[in-house]
């Protein structure tokens, strides 16, 4: 099995990191005897497999979708949100903004003849939209349920919908936007509870399903949430 080792001054165990672009990383700790890694690798053989074959799934979605499709509209579930999107040329050749107005509108203006362009100001839009809805939320999850977490970002990622490092900082994937809210609930609500146990065991599993009985089942909608994400992410 192929894979990339890199060494992180500031990981204090051995990481396995898997994502459709760059394959399988095993981060190391600095000092980390690196000839111990194919054992670790081949112990982990089949949740390996198990995830690989998921990002190839989301990966194919995404590719399988026209990308010069600008949006007319954008559905935002996890806030109840629909925004309508007008496009105004102003004869720019190469500047494009988004502005809001009211609730519901936005204008993308400026060279609106780029396709490019107009994707990248929109998904700088809900980026900033994320940070204004998912931040409140997860900050009113962890009070009502007694977990303390040090900050959260914002980010765009293909095969992650969160994460959360050692030093409880959550990132979270602005495309949960897309996703129903209690799904996006619970994805929070997972990451939320690695501020407690930075794994997957059955006390992290015990401790999750106290907060959200039906996991199975939102496990599996939220997996199959990348195949509905809108052409225009791509």
């Amino acid at each position: 099995m192929d894979y990339r080792v890199r060494i992180s001054p500031r990981s204090r165990r051995v990481r396995l990191n898997l994502s459709a672009r760059d394959g399988l990383t095993v981060v190391i700790p600095r000092g980390f005897d690196a000839r111990r890694i194919p054992a670790i690798v081949e112990a982990r053989k089949g949740w390996i497999e198990k995830h690989f074959r998921r990002f190839s799934a989301a990966a194919r979605s995404v590719a399988e979708k026209p990308p010069d499709i600008l949006p007319e509209t954008i559905d935002l579930p996890a806030l109840g949100e629909i925004w309508q999107v007008a496009y105004r040329s102003t004869g720019a050749q190469h500047a494009v903004e988004v502005e809001t107005f009211g609730s519901g509108e936005l204008v993308v203006s400026g060279a609106v003849h780029d396709a490019a362009a107009c994707r990248s100001v929109l998904k700088r839009w809900l980026r900033r939209r994320a940070a204004e809805g998912l931040a409140p939320l997860l900050s009113r999850l962890a009070q009502e349920h007694g977990l303390r977490y040090d900050r959260v970002t914002i980010r765009s990622q293909k095969t992650r919908w969160g994460s959360c490092s050692t030093r409880k900082t959550i990132s979270l994937n602005c495309h949960l936007l897309f996703l129903p809210p209690d799904v996006v609930r619970y994805v929070l609500l997972h990451e939320l509870c690695h501020t407690v146990f930075m794994n997957h065991s059955d006390k992290f599993k015990l401790l999750l399903d106290g907060f959200e009985p039906d996991g199975k089942e939102m496990r599996r909608r939220m997996r199959g949430g990348w195949k509905d994400l809108p052409a225009w992410l791509s």
